[in-house]
């Protein structure tokens, strides 16, 4: 036990030592924000024309001027459902999540801080929140009776991943021969808290170490915690100079993230590879600023001192405050005296100002061409701050905005790098964090129904993660105002004609399949929120090799098609002609039928005739009657 508190007490002292190089090797920096925090809000009231505050805020939005919208992709383009839903899931968690708290000022402050200060820092921190419940329980008591009990417990209400935003100020780093961010191993930020504050947060075991009375004001006494994170330990450590021999805290890593560090790599203007700490702007134009604030300061004395002064004769007192009106005429006592002394001209001189004027024109160029290199370093370029001469022509135009932009992109595509690593983090966070009810809780009702699928698309969130996703942010919507109607119209013209050539190739030649959907692809990528594109795409291309790859019908021999026409044409020839055969034993037939009939009926007449004239003999009648069909003559 013994050895475990000596040896806590030498792992403090090395931080205590750790954390003092560091910061002596920080103050000089940390001084220097001061300073130009200060100049940009012009606090002495001595920068009577602010080129700085002018530049800052010419480049704030061309960094960053709104929230951005991350999306997730899978890395695979296959037709997976259960990275397909994982994807929707943590999709639409870091939307809900960044709508629950200022993620847009906290990035605005990281933003300024970066023009500024030269650095610009936040972190992400997983915020639980619980909620106390009663429940019953159900128990024995000392007769063996079952009894339920009342008792409250503590369950999780929400949780999310906040963005914190970090002072430069407060910020230093491993110094010890480290020049790059890859090579740190550990970073701290200073939390400033009130004593009691101290022991609220972390203990009552610490009032002896920071309270000596009880008067309130020692407690509200100001102190220093020490938040170190330390990548080779994977802990985080609370530290406090006047807490001896022990941490305030100490926490394992529970977030899990690639890297350990909970926060990107920091937004950092000018560096080397042997120092982390960076170089504002500020500093490589300060010679220049302080130039201008003298040349400034010169030419308004010089003003003050450019006015109509003179002397006149005293004889003549009433022009003593001739000049104190535009327009005034002047009733002089002796007139013809002043006729005499040739005039006004003859009793009043006046101070020469030409010098004067000479003067303030240099101080004017002087100070037009120190402002020219002021934009020139810090890459602002009159286009970028609406300032262009008419009579320029469009190439000229063209070429000052593309100066403006090249010398900045790098500066945007940092501010992008840390926004996206920034999403990253916290998606992790997420993924590692989020209880399975609350990621569910991110689907629709429909989404939830096929209850496996929602099941295994957790499951590879909390065991992958992000390794096999993409993340991005729409570009369009945070680093730019998204004015990009004719890039659309030009490129939607384009994968148009290009669909339709290659549909024709690829109807003859599938194998080229391939060739034409990276080019159209490539295409797409480069329109803004290409994201919306690009699943249809998938599917029209899926659907397409899909049909390119059933085997097709076998192509009959014209020959053999010539021949089966022809015994077609033969079968129906016979089938004619067996109906005309039929017909005409129908024919025959009936004929035969209607003979048959005349024969019996003159067989009958007959009969009938027979007997009729029998029974007439018999009678003794004469008679004429004839009983006859026709078919047989009388007798």
């Amino acid at each position: 036990m013994i050895e475990q508190e000596e040896s806590k007490r030498e792992e403090i002292e090395s931080w205590l030592k750790k954390l003092e190089t560091a910061e002596k090797k920080w103050q000089d920096y940390h001084d220097l924000i001061e300073e130009i925090r200060a100049y940009y809000k012009n606090d002495k009231k001595k920068n009577k024309q602010n080129i700085f505050w002018s530049s800052i805020e010419t480049l704030k939005p061309f960094l960053y001027f709104k929230q951005p919208k991350p999306y997730i992709e899978r890395k695979e383009k296959t037709a997976n459902p259960v990275s397909h839903l994982a994807c929707k899931i943590i999709e639409k968690a870091l939307d809900w999540n960044l709508s629950q708290f200022d993620f847009d000022g906290v990035m605005k402050y990281v933003r300024n801080d970066y023009l500024l200060s030269g650095m610009g820092i936040c972190f992400e921190k997983y915020k639980p929140t619980f909620k106390r419940i009663e429940q019953e329980v159900q128990g024995f008591d000392k007769q063996g009776n079952i009894v339920i009990e009342i008792m409250e417990a503590e369950v999780l209400d929400s949780e999310s991943v906040e963005t914190l935003y970090i002072d430069p100020v407060d910020f230093f780093a491993d110094s010890d021969k480290v020049g790059i961010w890859e090579d740190c191993t550990w970073f701290a930020r200073v939390i400033h808290m009130t004593r009691q504050e101290v022991i609220e947060q972390f203990g009552e075991e610490f009032e002896i170490y920071l309270v000596d009375t009880d008067e309130e004001k020692d407690r509200k006494k100001q102190t220093k915690v020490y938040e170190i994170f330390d990548k080779a330990s994977k802990k985080t450590l609370y530290l406090c100079k006047d807490v001896i021999g022990k941490f305030l805290k100490e926490t394992d890593d529970v977030l899990k993230v690639s890297g350990f560090y909970p926060m990107p790599k920091p937004l950092m203007a000018t560096t080397t590879n042997d120092s982390l700490v960076p170089v504002p702007d500020y500093s490589e134009i300060k010679a220049m600023l302080d130039e201008l604030d003298g040349i400034t300061l010169r030419m308004r004395k010089t003003m003050q001192a450019l006015k109509v002064s003179g002397a006149y004769d005293n004889s003549f007192p009433e022009l003593k405050n001739i000049l104190d009106k535009e327009v005034s005429l002047v009733s002089l006592s002796d007139f013809a005296k002043l006729k005499e002394s040739g005039g006004i001209q003859g009793i009043i001189d006046f101070m020469p100002i030409e010098q004067y004027i000479t003067a303030l024109q240099a101080l004017t160029a002087e100070r037009q061409d120190v402002i020219a290199r002021i934009y020139e370093i810090t890459g602002v370029s009159d286009i970028m701050r609406g300032n262009s001469d008419p009579n320029e022509t469009a190439t000229a135009v063209k070429k000052k905005t593309n100066f403006g932009t090249l010398r900045n992109q790098d500066r945007q595509n940092n501010m992008q790098r840390f926004i996206s690593d920034l999403l990253k983090i916290k998606a992790e966070i997420i993924c590692e964090q989020f209880t399975d009810e609350t990621l569910i809780g991110f689907l629709s009702e429909e989404e939830r129904q096929n209850q496996p699928l929602v099941m295994a698309a957790i499951e590879l969130l909390k065991n992958d993660k992000m390794r096999g996703m993409v993340l991005g942010i729409e570009t369009d919507t945070t680093l730019t105002d998204g004015t990009d109607g004719e890039k659309i119209i030009e490129a939607v013209t384009t994968i148009h004609n290009m669909i339709t050539q290659s549909f024709q190739v690829v109807s003859t030649q599938p194998m080229l399949m391939g060739i034409y959907r990276k080019m159209i692809e490539a295409v797409i990528v480069s329109l803004p929120n290409a994201r919306q594109f690009e699943p249809v795409l998938e599917d029209a291309f899926n659907s397409i090799q899909q049909q390119l790859m059933a085997p097709q019908p076998q192509q009959p021999n014209p020959e053999l098609i010539k021949i089966q026409n022809q015994a077609q044409k033969d079968q129906a020839e016979v089938a004619i002609k067996k109906e005309q055969n039929q017909i005409k034993r129908e024919e025959l037939l009936l004929k035969k039928t209607i003979e048959d009939n005349k024969v019996a009926m003159t067989n009958k007449e007959a009969d009938m005739q027979y007997d009729l004239k029998n029974k007439e003999i018999a009678a003794g009648i004469a008679t004429s009657s004839n009983i006859t069909t026709g078919y047989v003559r009388g007798f």
